[in-house]
Formats: C-alpha cells, sequence, structure tokens
C-alpha cells in the first residue's frame, strides 16, 4: 500500500499552462504524457471537464485520450471521452465556450458539469488509476 501511495504522491498537484504543454511537445516529447496527466488530474479536480476542455482550447485532445489509455485509467478515460463527445455534438455551442469568459451559461459548459459531478461521484482518483504508469513516466 506504501508503494501505491508513494506513485500516487508523485503526481504534482498543479496548474500546467497551454504554453509549457506545447514547449514540450516540442522540446521534450518524451515527457508530454506526464505533463498531461499532471494537467488532466489538477483541471478535472478544480473544475471538471469544463474547466479541462476550456483550458485545452482545442489542443492536446488526442494526446490526453492517448494518455489515459496508456495509463490504464479506464473510468477516466471513459469519462473523457464523454467529455469530447459533449463537445463534439454540439460543435457551435463548444466554440461558444471556447470565446467566452468561461462564466457566462453554456449548454456545452453544463453538459461537462454535469459529467464531471458523476466522474467525481465515482470516487476513481485518476492519480490512483494511473499510478504505475506515472512512476515509469519520463519527467521534463
Amino acid at each position: 500500500m506504501a508503494d501505491a501511495a508513494a506513485q500516487r504522491d508523485s503526481l504534482p498537484y498543479r496548474p500546467v499552462p497551454l504554453a509549457e504543454l506545447e514547449r514540450a511537445a516540442s522540446e521534450s516529447p518524451a515527457a508530454l504524457p506526464y505533463l498531461l496527466a499532471v494537467k488532466f488530474n489538477y483541471d478535472v479536480k478544480q473544475g471538471g471537464f469544463a474547466q479541462l476542455m476550456y483550458n485545452l482550447r482545442g489542443e492536446f485532445l488526442a494526446g490526453i485520450e492517448d494518455m489515459l489509455l496508456a495509463a490504464g485509467a479506464a473510468v477516466a478515460h471513459d469519462h473523457y471521452v464523454r467529455a469530447v463527445t459533449a463537445c463534439l455534438e454540439d460543435k457551435p455551442g463548444y466554440f461558444r465556450f471556447l470565446a467566452s469568459d468561461y462564466a457566462e451559461a453554456n449548454a456545452v459548459k453544463h453538459a461537462l458539469q454535469l459529467l464531471s459531478v458523476e466522474y467525481l461521484q465515482r470516487r476513481a482518483d485518476f492519480a490512483d488509476e494511473a499510478a504505475a504508469f506515472l512512476a515509469s513516466c519520463p519527467r521534463a
């Protein structure tokens, strides 16, 4: 049990700006999955899938999915795919959401918030789901 806790604790809880992801993608691509995991963990815990999708601005969506699959994070992956699907099913609403100041009402944002509540009620912590993967990830 101590090993799992140590692996989980190896995931820092901090914001990861889009510029940091872009820099890692160009300068140290091997470290990108780890940074995407840090971003996913932080954004979803801070503001749910709405915050994650808003902060990603349409970038690194496939990279997040690849990371979740490689991590074997089945619960996180299922909810992430549902979040992306909610955005794709209402593209005009999704683009209005991205163009907004985040605070304004938006049907896509609302759907993502409901999905976030469902995900968090599952109590499947991403850091636990992905602990072994995270321990093996290269860091920048």
